[in-house]
């Protein structure tokens, strides 16, 4: 389970964009290899949101704390990434992020949603998180509303610490896909029609504590590249979701 305070930075780039940066960071840039030996790999994402999508008007407004709930799956199918479930709850309070999550087995990742797995063996922490998550299912009534699919290429920087120490990545995802039936998050699903994007453009995020590098900053500055309030789900739904049936 990680519980951080940190930055989170996001852009949305042109195929010519990224090729620019990519080139710009040349050598700094190291795979992240916890996915495969490239830094690639797919992401499976079911996002939750009340009947009256009241996390996507929290975001729209602005309210300054607010929560999210998904359920995020790793991996391919043949194996050669291995499968990994987490439900996540990302917190956003004063311009600052957090995210809880707790890996969970991939079969029982929606009884645990609904309270009704028990018996398994999570820390005290990794408890807390998953009561939390009930309590936004059972009270905030938040349901299964989205599945979205995108490929992710992820690199760290440099050494891959920041000033303060911790992770510093980069991440480009592309191909995002969403679709609003079918929502049983499986690895590597590819049955998704609605892009939710352009091929040509990518989403860039760059994550860490503190404050970006300096370097780094000048080389987004020169590059005329700014960034962006943009959310995965929040562009799907405003694109299909409105008037997309709800999950029963």
């Amino acid at each position: 389970m990680a519980n951080a305070d940190r930055f989170e930075y996001k852009f949305l780039l042109t195929r010519h964009q990224r090729e620019g940066l990519l080139a710009a960071l040349g050598d700094e840039l190291k795979p992240d290899t916890q996915g495969s030996p490239d830094g690639r790999y797919p992401i499976v994402s079911l996002y939750y949101d009340s009947p009256d999508l009241r996390c996507y008007w929290d975001k729209w407004r602005g309210v300054p704390s607010r929560r999210k709930l998904r359920v995020r799956v790793y991996g391919t199918t043949d194996g050669r990434i291995p499968v990994a479930t987490f439900i996540e709850v990302k917190h956003k309070a004063d311009g600052r992020g957090a995210k809880r999550r707790v890996q969970v087995p991939p079969e029982q990742t929606l009884a645990l949603l609904r309270g009704e797995a028990q018996g398994l063996p999570f820390s005290p922490a990794e408890q807390r998180v998953l009561d939390e998550v009930r309590m936004m299912v059972t009270v905030d009534g938040l349901q299964p509303t989205c599945l979205m699919r995108y490929d992710r290429h992820a690199y760290f920087l440099g050494d891959g610490r920041d000033h303060e120490g911790e992770p510093l990545r980069i991440t480009f995802d592309e191909n995002l896909s969403v679709r609003f039936d079918d929502l049983s998050p499986k690895p590597d699903d590819r049955g998704f029609q609605k892009s939710v994007l352009p091929p040509e453009h990518s989403v860039v995020e760059i994550k860490g504590s503190g404050a970006i590098p300096y370097p780094l900053a000048e080389k987004l500055t020169r590059l005329r590249i700014l960034p962006r309030k943009l959310s995965k789900y929040e562009e799907a739904i405003r694109l299909f979701g409105l008037a997309a049936p709800r999950a029963a």
